[in-house]
């Protein structure tokens, strides 16, 4: 009978390890970046020759863009977008040539409903290493 109780000590720790291995609540964008390959580089002004048919929903508040050349930027949004599933059709509206803090990123899904989506920063992503 000395097997079961020592069958039931193994088990909580093992439990009790596989907790200390992340802190309980929702992953944080860190969190989010890094199951991409990426982490947040520098800030930047506009963003050139981008391919809205590759992006990843990473919050209401955050995405990112890659552009099928190896480059990938954040988006961070000045207010949660809510529509932004990955079915959705994604476009911008832009004051000039490239994407820019103060564009509109504009999500449109199955039913039609549209939102706009304001942007409030652009950042690089680098290679998580």
């Amino acid at each position: 009978m000395r097997v079961l109780p020592a069958f039931f000590t193994l088990v909580a720790v093992l439990l009790l390890a596989g907790c200390a291995g992340r802190p309980f609540g929702p992953p944080t964008l860190d969190d989010r970046l890094a199951d991409l390959g990426y982490r947040q580089g520098a800030a930047m002004d506009t963003i050139l020759g981008f391919d809205l048919s590759g992006w990843h929903y990473l919050d209401t508040r955050h995405l990112a863009l890659g552009t099928g050349l190896g480059r990938a930027y954040l988006v961070d949004f000045t207010v949660p977008c809510r529509n932004l599933a990955a079915g959705n059709r994604l476009g911008y509206r832009s004051r000039a040539a490239g994407l820019r803090p103060g564009d509109v990123l504009v999500s449109t899904d199955a039913r039609g409903n549209r939102m706009e989506c304001p942007i409030g920063g652009l950042y690089r992503l680098d290679p998580w290493r």
